[in-house]
């Protein structure tokens, strides 16, 4: 059998139009061909950091033919507190005849990684145990912590603080003019965040993002939250799946969860909202839940070597989680 050969991929629309059908046909639940379409102008045509990380993946071809792909998205991610290129590993796929070419793409992956930061938060479990055999940081573990809106807040037994006097709520990222500082802590490894990017993020196709926001009167950001709904155990709730403030303390991301709390018809009807932290972020440690439990989810990062001296800070919205 001749060998397989892999290349680059190079995005153009002639090359979607040979890559959407592949992906079709090798998902045994495919999305449709539009939302293919929407889904790679979102990774590579919208994308703020498009122009930052100019990889886009690897096409695995066989007699001509594409038999396997990995897709990479561009990503800007602060170390030290300056950005940094970085890329997200997306679809991962081989044809099941072709299965031993996946080592040499996990090898194009890893040589990459050498240089750049990279996010993996949707891989399987066979990929998961290849990803930390090449040295990945698994973060798979994070504390969930309940909050019930509304009348049902009382349970808690505590109060949530107000916003500050000059401070309001805004479910706009595009009333975002500028944000305090790109970055929550300059001795981390975090998302680099702009109002473009928050925009991007709100525009994510394949799952709701809502974003709550607090701004001063110039439009400046200092605290946020995306949340996306989730049934809890039968209960209609958000989930929160990113979470950022410029502030030493935690007050003003608290008071963010406070005015839903007070105010859950400010997103619908839901009477539960579920709050996420990776160990070492203390964001919620303090907050007046109602209950935590511990929850096993995928993310992966692989940090280059000079900068594994940087505690990495997660939140569940990394990677293609959502996009």
């Amino acid at each position: 059998m001749p060998a397989c050969q892999i290349e680059y991929y190079s995005d153009n629309a002639a090359s979607r139009d040979e890559l959407i059908p592949w992906l079709i046909a090798s998902d045994p639940e495919p999305l449709s061909e539009a939302m293919w379409q929407r889904r790679l102008a979102h990774w590579w045509d919208e994308n703020p950091f498009a122009s930052l990380a100019p990889s886009r993946g690897w096409v695995l071809r066989h007699e001509g033919r594409i038999a396997g792909f990995m897709a990479l998205i561009p990503a800007g991610y602060a170390a030290g507190g300056k950005l940094n290129a970085a890329y997200i590993a997306s679809t991962w796929r081989v044809d099941k005849d072709h299965r031993n070419a996946s080592l040499p793409m996990l090898m194009k992956l890893r040589r990459l990684a050498a240089s750049a930061l990279m996010a993996d938060t949707t891989p399987t479990p066979d990929v998961q145990l290849m990803l930390q055999k090449s040295g990945w940081l698994p973060a798979t573990a994070i504390t969930r912590h309940f909050v019930p809106l509304g009348l049902f807040s009382m349970l808690a037994g505590k109060k949530w603080p107000q916003l500050p006097a000059g401070k309001k709520l805004t479910r706009d990222p595009f009333e975002v003019k500028s944000i305090a500082a790109s970055f929550q802590r300059p001795d981390s490894i975090e998302k680099w965040i702009t109002p473009e990017y928050l925009r991007w993020l709100s525009a994510a196709p394949m799952r709701r993002h809502e974003f709550l926001g607090v701004l001063d009167e110039a439009g400046c950001l200092t605290s946020y939250l995306f949340l996306t709904p989730k049934n809890i155990r039968g209960i209609p709730a958000w989930m929160e799946i990113d979470h950022f403030t410029v502030s030493h303390s935690f007050t003003e991301l608290h008071a963010l969860v406070g005015e839903l709390v007070r105010r859950p018809s400010l997103l619908g009807s839901e009477r539960l909202l579920s709050l996420a932290s990776f160990p070492g972020d203390v964001s919620w440690d303090e907050a007046p839940t109602l209950h935590h439990r511990e929850e096993q989810v995928t993310h992966h990062f692989s940090i280059p070597e000079p900068l594994k001296v940087l505690p990495k800070h997660s939140v569940l919205s990394e990677g293609d989680w959502g996009l």
